[in-house]
């Protein structure tokens, strides 16, 4: 951001007219960070033009667009589905996307993480190769394969280190 300069007495001004409430709301939010009403909007405007206002949030949802993507939350939905039925119920066109989606998994998921889809994705890419209609994954553990996924520490990554924004 570029270094603010002081703003004088015969710098252009603009001049609106807004809803009441919206004014009572600029001159609570101007105090509580101890800023006049000018220099509140004005800081904001600047933040708003240069493109920096939104910058934290936009860095967020960069840096977790798979975890924050449909794509994502469908994967999980279906893994946590095979605990309790192995068989495999998805169009091909299905487990190519969760292939897909598995494959786009990065320096956002940490390793432990992504070695448990390891096994998911191992297993996706035998079952959609396999010929025929009873097609099962090994991977949930319901077909006494040692390999198992393992639910625990996923639902503990879900639950107490996606932090939210």
């Amino acid at each position: 951001m570029a270094k603010k300069q002081k703003i004088k007495n015969e710098d252009p001004s603009i001049n609106f007219r807004l809803p009441e409430e919206l004014k009572v709301d600029i001159h609570k939010r101007a105090s509580l960070e101890n800023k006049t009403v000018s220099n509140f909007l004005r800081d904001h405007l600047i933040e708003f033009v240069d493109g920096s206002l939104y910058a934290r949030e936009i860095s967020y949802f960069r840096d977790n667009s798979l975890i924050n993507s449909t794509e994502f939350l469908q994967l999980i939905t279906w893994v946590m589905t095979k605990r309790v039925n192995s068989k495999c119920q998805s169009s091909d066109e299905q487990l190519d996307t969760y292939i897909q989606t598995i494959k786009r998994m990065d320096f956002s998921i940490p390793a432990n993480i992504v070695k448990e889809f390891d096994y998911v994705l191992a297993d996706l890419i035998r079952v959609r190769n396999e010929i025929g209609n009873d097609r099962s994954f090994y991977f949930c553990g319901l077909m006494g394969i040692d390999v198992k996924f393992n639910y625990n520490l996923l639902v503990n990554y879900i639950l107490n280190n996606l932090k939210p924004l």
